[in-house]
């Protein structure tokens, strides 16, 4: 079991500002608002730290996740994207009087938001059936020399109900044409290792309820109050959602008050030490928001000192 996702971890390693947001995102300097969304949801489901089943990787990933969080706020905000271009640099990009950047309440959004039912269903609509997707099967066969258990943890959003003959004939392909190795896990699987495998699956499928329940976002998770008719295609995302809410449970908020702490501009007056709200607003809109609020806040400092002149 790797080990849980320490704030302390998180916090202690800032973005580089010498990152490339599009190298980041894996887009074209001229890519479109809906390119970089389509990638950054992609690319924030596959590292989010919470995820990672693979202890070698926990580090790399909660790199990566901050890496990918911070590219997708400078490349998604038209200003900060034209500053980037200009510059070269992300950290010049955030420095904005008119919208200031609070790097911990975006960072807070996106680690929760990428998790939301429909953050998922963005993603798999785009990630099923591509290249992509091919290539991750093969990679991940070839990794666990056969073994579909090894495919079913490492491939983004993958259902052994649903997608396990499609895998196979995707890799016996592959096999034919000399891409990937034979292996006897693959070759020989026996039939009850199947039937083993779709069982757990289920079980893992049932857990994840439970546990949305127990933390009071079943309905935001799952869309509705029963799996009563629930078609089983979702037992491999209710897998993910089982794992993620597992690690998320009892350090949570720690983290995000570590890391406001050591991200956060520091407020004055009686809102300070004031921890933010954790929200599932779009990144967009939460832009937007800081925005009226720094002008706001601006606009009653000045009417306060034309009093205290007056």
């Amino acid at each position: 079991m790797p080990s849980r996702l320490d704030s302390e971890d998180l916090g202690s390693m800032p973005p580089s500002d010498d990152m490339d947001p599009y190298k980041v995102l894996d887009v074209a300097t001229d890519a479109t608002p809906e390119q970089i969304r389509s990638s950054y949801r992609r690319l924030a489901l596959r590292w989010h730290p919470d995820k990672i089943t693979d202890p070698s990787q926990a580090d790399e990933a909660k790199l990566k996740f901050q890496e990918i969080a911070l590219a997708y706020a400078v490349l998604s905000d038209e200003r900060r994207r034209k500053r980037y271009d200009a510059t070269g640099r992300t950290e010049e990009s955030l420095e904005d009087d008119e919208d200031p950047f609070s790097w911990a309440e975006f960072y807070r959004a996106q680690f929760d938001a990428v998790i939301s039912g429909d953050a998922i269903e963005e993603v798999r609509k785009e990630y099923q059936g591509s290249d992509e997707e091919r290539q991750d099967v093969l990679d991940a066969y070839t990794a666990a020399k056969g073994d579909m258990d090894g495919v079913y943890e490492t491939v983004m959003l993958s259902d052994i109900d649903v997608d396990d003959e499609r895998f196979r004939t995707m890799i016996q392909s592959a096999i034919d044409d000399g891409e990937v190795e034979a292996y006897k896990k693959f070759t020989r699987e026996s039939t009850k290792s199947k039937a083993d495998r779709k069982k757990r699956a289920g079980a893992e499928a049932k857990e994840a309820e439970q546990m949305a329940e127990e933390l009071g976002v079943k309905e935001k998770l799952f869309g509705g109050s029963s799996t009563k008719g629930k078609k089983k295609k979702d037992s491999g995302e209710d897998a993910l959602k089982a794992l993620i809410m597992q690690r998320q449970k009892g350090r949570a908020d720690n983290f995000l008050a570590d890391l406001e702490a050591k991200y956060a501009p520091k407020q004055k007056g009686k809102g300070a030490g004031k921890r933010a709200a954790l929200n599932d607003e779009p990144p967009e809109e939460m832009f937007e928001k800081n925005r009226k609020k720094a002008q706001a806040a601006s606009e009653t400092s000045t009417r306060k000192s034309k009093r205290s002149k007056a």
